[in-house]
């Protein structure tokens, strides 16, 4: 008998990986350029870099839904190519703006409120495609390996994306996202992996399959325990993010070089996570892995709020490392728990719906993390949004997952709610 090839022999998933690649070593220099653009370039206000998130997440909160039903209608490579070009153009507005002195802090909401839009069709058709791309049985390792290299740009690309900002300036660092995102399109664009041509009823209506999504989740209190976790995550999450650009660029007074290493360093915890996601959620099983991984690790994050600009700077970048370690964990097991318990034809729609169920919460954090800091201070904020995150484990503890030691074999293994995909399906 002989072994089943691995997963990266697989040439369409070769392409999406190479894709992932450049996408993530692009989107690694916005992801640091973007608030240092309102702090460095527009000299945003505490609140004022928490809208900046704000609207860049807000878009899985007006449109998450929908974008589920168009995955499910649409072939997901198209979308995917798609996606990558139109963030590709958007992000080039800024430098446009830039140079002819119209960069303002509403230009550069509309821009990320823009590019928001875009990432939530990417995203939702993102983890659409996998299972269909490499088979339900390895969607773990798939996972695993493309978070890896996402983790591996997650490193090095804070420090490339200050490197970029420093030598040239802030808003013209997109160029650099700008054309990676071309180049990750083309890499889609050449996977040659056969998908079906989604099949839609002539009776399909928008409101009645976006319906059957909340009511597929709604079904399995598995579902719902991994989206009330994620929610609180994202929420206390984006909060202390917003808060902690503040403290490190204006109460530390650090540069945006050594903004760039600090976060290279505490993200080398999450290059760590993506290696032994996959061996941990097989040993303790996913349900545990879960719960257990966000008890243990959200403490970590209290650290930076007790430091200063000297050498204990660098034990709250280790101690922010743990809590990568401890996020990357949990979302690779999340992330193919819910891919595993869904049907293919439903994908889109419930990975839409709990997109929308958990990241509608990211630019509530940003506001409440921006008006923290306002309202406190900023060191005292940031303590308050860290101490917050550590009770996100509760909602898996109390369910179903905690004991959850395999995935289901198929979508229906869920047994704790064995009616729960027929039952949305049949009132279509």
């Amino acid at each position: 008998m002989t072994n089943k090839p691995g997963i990266l022999e697989d040439r369409g998933f070769r392409g999406l990986f190479a894709a992932t690649a450049v996408s993530a070593a692009s989107v690694s220099v916005a992801r640091i350029a973007i608030p240092l653009v309102a702090v460095l370039a527009l000299d945003a206000g505490a609140f004022e870099v928490g809208l900046v998130s704000t609207f860049l997440t807000l878009p899985f909160l007006l449109v998450g839904l929908p974008a589920g039903v168009w995955v499910d209608r649409l072939r997901r490579r198209r979308i995917l190519v798609l996606c990558q070009l139109a963030r590709s153009l958007i992000l080039l507005s800024i430098p446009l703006c830039w140079w002819v002195g119209l960069l303002s802090i509403w230009q550069l909401y509309a821009t990320v409120l823009l590019f928001g839009v875009c990432n939530v069709f990417f995203d939702v058709a993102y983890q659409s495609y996998l299972p269909s791309l490499v088979g339900r049985d390895r969607v773990l390792e798939g996972n695993a390996k493309l978070t890896g290299v996402q983790q591996v740009f997650a490193v090095g690309g804070p420090s490339l994306g200050g490197q970029a900002v420093a030598l040239l300036t802030a808003p013209v660092s997109f160029v650099v996202t700008s054309v990676g995102l071309l180049i990750s399109s083309a890499c889609i664009a050449r996977i040659r992996a056969e998908e079906a041509e989604p099949v839609r009823g002539p009776e399909s209506r928008m409101l009645q399959e976006i319906g059957a999504g909340l009511r597929l989740v709604r079904g399995s209190s598995r579902l719902l325990a991994i989206a009330g976790s994620s929610a609180w995550l994202n929420l206390t999450w984006y909060a202390a993010y917003t808060v902690m650009m503040l403290f490190l660029a204006r109460t530390l007074d650090l540069s945006p070089a050594l903004i760039g290493i600090f976060l290279s360093v505490s993200g080398a915890g999450g290059l760590l996570g993506s290696f032994l996601a996959r061996r941990i959620s097989e040993k303790a099983g996913p349900g545990p892995a879960m719960w257990l991984i966000l008890l243990l690790g959200s403490p970590f994050a209290l650290v930076l709020p007790f430091v200063g600009s000297g050498w204990t700077l660098w034990i709250a970048a280790c101690a922010d490392g743990v809590t990568a370690f401890m996020i990357v964990v949990y979302n690779v097991t999340q992330v193919s728990c819910t891919q595993t318990l869904t049907p293919d034809e439903y994908l889109g729609r419930v990975n839409a719906t709990m997109r929308f169920l958990t990241w509608s919460f990211m630019p509530v954090g940003s506001v409440l993390g921006g008006a923290v800091a306002g309202w406190l201070g900023v060191r005292q904020g940031l303590c308050v949004c860290a101490a917050a995150g550590c009770f996100a484990f509760i909602p898996i503890l109390l369910s179903p997952l905690r004991t959850m030691r395999k995935f289901p074999s198929s979508p229906n293994g869920d047994d704790e709610a064995p009616e729960g995909f027929a039952a949305a399906a049949a009132k279509r």
